[in-house]
């Protein structure tokens, strides 16, 4: 048979039955085994992974867990601890602030005093100015009966430049706000319309120091500083966390140290994610004639007391 009519043509004998034959049983056998081999294979890839990226990856590669969203799983944490954060104008105290950061339960607990707070027979400030921080933490202990692992003492300057490098901070003003103070080497003044409104470091402690002494209220002001946790304990800070403490510890008299740091690493991770949503819980001090009233005392100690 011609499949061409020129010069080169190709013909296919008709005559040969035996070598086709031959050739279409060997053609099937070796097509048998092309396909015994494929599935062979194909059993003892799955069996022991013999994947490219198997074959190449390094012996010691980590590989991290993953969530079902692909995002790594959150480490696990516990403990309670309690800090002392003392605001001061040189050695003027101008008020504290008591915080428990929970990792038990994944929650803020937060109670403000003011300065002129008795404690056996003292006020705060004036055991600030006699004896410095340290002694009013000891104070605060005896008068709540519960213990404070750390203490922090910054001059409001040093407070309110920290503050502002924490990023931007938005917190709503329920009303007017015009205050000027007369207090001497504490004066103050606040200037605030109602609404939503980005505050700064020097802004924030004013307003603390006004829902304090001058409104008498203490939820206001602990309020105000749970808005602060919450939004400045985020994942930006987290990623220059170790910048952000070397400026903490050069600016601030306190008992944290860097290991203490480096220990608060996975509470900060968790802290710090967007799928926490750490708890608020704020502790109000409820004042008579200068003195914490004995069933505020009780309420705080609650929220305290590890």
């Amino acid at each position: 048979m011609r499949i061409f009519k020129n010069r080169g043509d190709i013909y296919f004998s008709k005559i040969n039955k035996k070598k086709s034959a031959e050739q279409k049983i060997l053609i099937i056998a070796l097509t048998a085994i092309v396909i015994f081999t494929v599935i062979f294979v194909v059993f003892l890839s799955v069996k022991y992974d013999f994947s490219a990226k198997k074959f190449f990856a390094p012996d010691n590669l980590k590989v991290s867990q993953v969530t079902d969203e692909g995002e790594e799983p959150l480490p696990k944490v516990s403990g309670k601890n309690n800090f002392i954060t003392l605001v001061n104008n040189d050695e003027n105290l101008l008020f504290v602030i008591l915080t428990q950061v929970d990792m038990d339960n994944i929650s803020y607990k937060v109670c403000t005093m003011k300065a002129d707070t008795i404690c056996d027979g003292k006020s705060l400030k004036d055991i600030f100015k006699q004896s410095g921080a340290q002694n009013v933490k000891t104070a605060v202990e005896s008068l709540l009966g519960a213990d404070f692992d750390y203490y922090i003492s910054m001059n409001n300057t040093q407070y309110a430049d920290f503050f502002d490098e924490l990023g931007d901070f938005y917190y709503p003003i329920l009303s007017d706000i015009k205050f000027k103070s007369g207090n001497g080497d504490t004066d103050y003044s606040i200037r605030l319309e109602a609404g939503e409104r980005k505050l700064n470091g020097s802004q924030v402690i004013n307003l603390i120091r006004y829902y304090l002494d001058e409104e008498n209220n203490s939820s206001l002001a602990n309020d105000l500083v749970l808005n602060c946790l919450s939004q400045q304990i985020n994942s930006d800070n987290l990623e220059k966390s170790e910048e952000l403490f070397k400026l903490f510890i050069t600016n601030a008299d306190t008992n944290i140290t860097v290991r203490d740091f480096s220990l608060a690493d996975d509470d900060l991770k968790v802290l710090s994610d967007y799928r926490t949503g750490a708890s608020l819980y704020s502790a109000r001090a409820e004042y008579e004639n200068g003195s914490v009233s004995t069933e505020s005392l009780k309420k705080i100690k609650g929220y305290f007391v590890k």
